[in-house]
């Protein structure tokens, strides 16, 4: 199959899709984390459940949009999402906390680390969480 067709069929496509997806993800993110911090939570503590919202969000628009699985099986699915999420999660919190101790700004720090997490998790969810092969299975 020649790369144009392959790119079109689901690489080049679906990772814009994700971008997409991850812009908006950031956004639930990075405004979630302000929005504590100024509430006064501290910056480490108010990462948990700005991450947790967005792993919601966007694990429902990848479903969607991104990887459009919408007429398969959740349960499964999500749960090999879970497992990806929750790896790039630590990833991502681990980086924010390198940045924040180097001095960055927490929301400049929320970028870094999300940016970052964005290249490494699309290979994760495609090749596990959305894998077509995992989908086939639970169809059998």
């Amino acid at each position: 199959m020649p790369i144009t067709r392959r790119l079109a069929d689901g690489g080049l496509g679906a990772f814009a899709r994700f971008l997409c997806v991850g812009g908006a993800g950031f956004v639930v993110d990075a405004s979630l984390n302000q929005l504590l911090i100024h509430a006064g939570v501290a910056p480490l503590a108010s990462r948990v459940p700005a991450i947790a919202a967005a792993m919601v969000f966007t694990w429902l628009a990848n479903r969607r949009v991104t990887f459009r699985t919408g007429g398969r099986p959740a349960l499964p699915e999500a749960m090999r999402y879970l497992a990806v999420a929750i790896a790039m999660a630590l990833f991502n919190y681990a980086l924010y906390g390198a940045c924040v101790a180097a001095g960055l700004p927490p929301f400049l720090a929320v970028a870094v680390a999300t940016a970052t997490q964005a290249v490494v998790s699309f290979f994760g969810y495609r090749r596990f969480a959305f894998n077509a092969g995992a989908r086939a299975h639970e169809d059998a």
